[in-house]
């Protein structure tokens, strides 16, 4: 910009330096029409400079025959005005165009630096996805041979321990996939309070000691429910793995202003505007993707969710249906 200003009033004062040639060149010979001529008595007017007026600008020159007076010539104002607009079009243009001429040699300059970060992102990208595919076969095993060995009393609580690990492993799969965008959106009727009793059923199994309670009527459903039970079994999970030992979580559904309650009695949330924050954790077990994932989701299905908390006393998330009971 400062170099652009610079360069624009250098253009004006050689237009005013070129004019002022032009009027000491006529003053040999008089012959231009652009400027108007006439004679003025000496004052205060110093010869070879060029004054600029209300109505134009204005030159003297000495006469050799005349000590009395000087000749003057005169650019009209409105001549004036329209030749020096005219430069400055010329010199907004170009101060446009080299404008432009940067940005894209910024942008083409930021998209060559960028390309190499882009495709490290893609490979790591594609590589989680590999890993997640691998993840299936193995964890499927381990959860069959496992269900199946149940039957041993001897080695029971060993076997719990190990599908314990496994589920966690899959709900983390299913977090991965939920922040990499692969997870399904096709809409289906589901039944709310059979669905929590699902979830509640398989984290009832890893926090044994928390104690769980659904209230209200149920309420049915228009959305992807993959999405949906991705969004509730990360905000369970989070309720009972920060709680109290033999906290309870409380679910209270409300059927007439189509929304739901998420309560526990956990440590509470510090900062509360800023769980759905990518990476941010309170806690060193958390990988602060979980909430994240939940924001992410919800904006996708329309769900408005608030937040409060206080230390030590526990949290409450409500979430407002609407959106997801009309078709």
């Amino acid at each position: 910009m400062l170099i652009s200003y610079q360069d624009y009033r250098q253009i004006m004062g050689d237009f005013d330096q070129n004019i002022f040639t032009q009027m000491r060149l006529c003053s040999f010979d008089l012959e231009c029409p652009d400027f108007q001529i006439d004679f003025k008595e000496k004052g205060d007017q110093k010869p070879l400079l060029l004054y600029k007026l209300d109505n134009g600008i204005e030159a003297y020159f000495v006469v050799p025959s005349s000590k009395d007076y000087f000749l003057t010539m005169r650019y009209e104002g409105e001549k004036y005005k329209l030749a020096k607009q005219a430069v400055m079009n010329g010199s907004i243009g170009k101060f446009v165009f080299y404008l432009l001429l940067i940005a894209l040699i910024s942008v083409l300059f930021s998209l060559y630096a960028l390309s190499p970060m882009k495709r490290a992102i893609v490979l790591i990208e594609e590589f989680i996805k590999d890993i997640l595919h691998d993840f299936n076969t193995p964890m499927s095993s381990i959860i069959l041979n496992s269900a199946l060995l149940e039957s041993d009393d001897k080695n029971r609580q060993n076997i719990f321990r190990i599908q314990q690990s496994a589920q966690q492993i899959l709900r983390l799969e299913e977090n991965l996939k939920s922040y990499l965008g692969e997870l399904q959106t096709q809409k289906e009727i589901f039944d709310l309070v059979e669905m929590l009793r699902q979830e509640q059923k398989c984290l009832q199994k890893v926090y044994s000691a928390i104690n769980w309670k659904i209230e209200g009527e149920t309420i049915k459903l228009y959305t992807s429910k993959v999405a949906f039970s991705r969004i509730i079994s990360n905000i369970l999970e989070n309720a009972a793995k920060y709680n109290k030992r033999k906290g309870n979580i409380t679910i209270k559904i409300d059927s007439k202003n189509r929304s739901m309650k998420i309560i526990d009695t956990g440590l509470g949330i510090e900062n509360p505007e800023k769980i759905f924050e990518r990476f941010y954790s309170e806690h060193d077990r958390g990988t602060g993707i979980g909430l994240h994932i939940v924001k992410k989701l919800a904006k996708e299905l329309n769900i408005l969710i608030e937040v409060e908390s206080s230390i030590g006393k526990g949290s409450s998330f409500q979430l407002s249906l609407k959106e997801l009971t009309n078709r």
